[in-house]
């Protein structure tokens, strides 16, 4: 029977319960999904589901390399080796094999390596890699990560057959780690971000669930929201919107009877990324919503953009005014080549449009659309640099270009009524007409009228 499963490539029996809903997400990864995302709260075993799945996969595929990789190869040793010696125990004759290079193990006909992003992992140069397992990134540096992934990681998959890179982790301690603000992000963006909090682990007790809270100092402390409930835990001396909640600001939202949308646009250009965003005021309910968005990439030619912003929102939205911060040659081009007429954005005083920004999600006086993902992550992962003088710039995000678009939006957005007198709706406090006296003709409740003159006997 074990004999056999080895054979096949397939240790599900090794595994616990609580891990078996992670081990079958994992297997049935879309192929075109090359990075995924797993948290995992403390005492669920991740580090032993990803051993488990690293030798299954060297068991599946001939002639690769699979990588398992933490903060530091040391750490890396320290926690794959023993448990990869456990699991091992039972396998056939000639299956595996240590080699005598420490931290490989030869497994089948592939090779399972450990690596760490303290090093320089030109060793992993040449290889053909199939899977990289990242075991944990909490201590990992962010320049170590950064490097190692696109220096090292990155182009070690490049030959590989619909290789992934799988994150079984924790969240680190800094807010603006790349992980959270790249590699989460990105995730998110393609679906690919699975969280598995203290609470979906059944196989702990009472007891055990108790103690791991008294650990973590209790149920309120930071360090339990993160390493038990998997809660990005946001400095607010760095992040942008401070008081970004996905339950409170992102919302299938109503569009009210009457409303005039605007079209607002970060311009790009070569290096950043191009957004746009249809917004509009609920006078009633005094909410700035964002309908709509689309984003372009660098380098993106301005007659596609334009195109495809009127495809998109000129029939269905009708936008009221355009306004757009770009170059001014572009804003020539726009008008004169495009036809495409736009405004300038108030851009004075760029600290005090940040501040009332984070003002309004503070006062729950913003609603966005869950399909605009891009401006719901900027305003959950944007960073401010360490002066606070710049949005920081990530791969997913781009140099924050959404919540610029953003900014202009709330700052710039016309909340006047577009209730004229002849469109209030029902439940709007109507204007009585005072041209005719409002005692003239009152009827009682048996439907007869009175005059004026018999209220004097009151």
């Amino acid at each position: 029977m074990k004999a056999s499963a080895w054979r096949r490539g397939c240790l599900a029996y090794k595994l616990w319960d609580q891990q078996i809903p992670i081990y079958d997400r994992m297997n049935s990864l879309p192929e075109q999904v090359d990075e995924a995302v797993v948290l995992c709260a403390r005492q669920f075993g991740k580090s032993h589901l990803g051993v488990i799945r690293a030798v299954e996969n060297c068991l599946k595929f001939d002639d690769r390399c699979f990588l398992i990789m933490g903060p530091t190869l040391k750490q890396t040793r320290e926690i794959v080796t023993p448990r990869l010696r456990r699991i091992v125990a039972d396998a056939p004759t000639g299956i595996v094999r240590p080699s005598k290079s420490e931290g490989k193990w030869h497994i089948g006909t592939s090779e399972l390596v450990m690596g760490g992003f303290d090093i320089n992992s030109s060793g992993q140069r040449g290889k053909t890699v199939q899977e990289v397992i990242i075991e944990e990134i909490v201590d990992a540096k962010p320049d170590d990560y950064l490097d190692s992934l696109r220096s090292d990681i990155g182009p070690a998959l490049a030959h590989s057959d619909a290789g992934k890179i799988i994150y079984l982790t924790t969240l680190p301690k800094i807010p603006d780690h790349p992980f959270i603000t790249d590699t989460m992000a990105g995730a998110e963006m393609n679906d690919a971000l699975y969280i598995y909090t203290i609470d979906d682990n059944r196989a702990l007790t009472k007891a055990q669930y108790e103690a791991c809270v008294r650990r973590a100092g209790g149920r309120e402390t930071d360090d339990f929201k993160r390493e038990y409930l998997c809660q990005i835990i946001r400095d607010r001396s760095v992040v942008i919107i401070p008081d970004f909640s996905k339950e409170r600001h992102v919302k299938a939202f109503t569009i009210p009877p009457i409303i005039n949308w605007e079209l607002y646009i970060d311009w790009g250009g070569v290096r950043d990324l191009t957004v746009a965003q249809i917004v509009g005021y609920d006078f009633l309910r005094g909410m700035d919503l964002v309908e709509a968005e689309l984003w372009f990439p660098p380098n993106t030619p301005t007659v596609l953009i334009v195109e495809r912003l009127r495809a998109a929102f000129w029939d269905t939205y009708a936008p009221k005014a355009v306004y757009a911060d770009a170059p001014g040659q572009v804003m020539v081009d726009l008008a004169v080549s495009h036809n495409f007429p736009v405004r300038t954005p108030a851009k004075s005083d760029w600290e005090s449009a940040l501040n009332n920004l984070a003002n309004r999600f503070t006062q729950n006086k913003v609603e966005i659309k869950p399909t605009c993902k891009l401006t719901i992550q900027t305003c959950q992962s944007g960073t401010l640099t360490k002066n606070r003088t710049d949005f920081e710039r990530s791969a997913s995000l781009g140099h924050c270009d959404a919540l610029a678009t953003l900014m202009y939006g709330v700052r710039c957005l016309d909340r006047s009524s577009p209730y004229s007198e002849g469109r209030l709706p029902e439940n709007v406090f109507k204007r009585p007409d005072l041209s005719v006296p409002p005692l003239q003709k009152l009827v009682d409740l048996e439907g007869k009228g009175f005059a004026q003159k018999g209220l004097r006997k009151f």
